[in-house]
């Protein structure tokens, strides 16, 4: 079975891109544009890895982070933070303690497909389990 990443993110084009080339490299890729969503449909899901988008409307990337690491069975699935936010997220990230909150990886947007994709086979392995 191919191992299932996660992607939240509000812009649909980036959601739609990132999944379709999650797909291509062979991993089950499952899109969300609002948090709660998908923290309804995590039981269901599983996922190896969440592609965590943080300026959202609505609820943002760090209430989506609280919320995520309350639920004992979503506690340790690796994230990978995407942002246009750039160094001043990075700092954000680091001072709240990015071990404690999960956090693998921070990746600015726009996002160099390939790099994506390396992040994940580096977190997750190949794409089947």
């Amino acid at each position: 079975m191919a191992r299932c990443i996660v992607v939240l993110d509000d812009e649909d084009e980036v959601r739609a891109l990132w999944i379709e080339a999650l797909q291509g490299a062979g991993y089950h890729a499952e899109g969300f544009a609002v948090g709660a969503d998908l923290l309804a449909r995590l039981p269901d899901l599983a996922p190896d890895l969440i592609l965590l988008d943080m300026l959202m409307p609505g609820m943002d990337g760090y209430e989506f982070l609280a919320r995520l690491r309350a639920q004992p069975t979503a506690s340790r699935v690796p994230l990978v933070i995407t942002s246009a936010l750039g160094a001043a997220l990075s700092i954000s990230i680091d001072e709240r303690g990015a071990d404690a909150m999960g956090v693998a990886a921070i990746l600015a947007k726009p996002l160099h497909l390939p790099t994506l994709l390396d992040h994940v086979e580096r977190l997750v392995g190949p794409a089947a389990a």
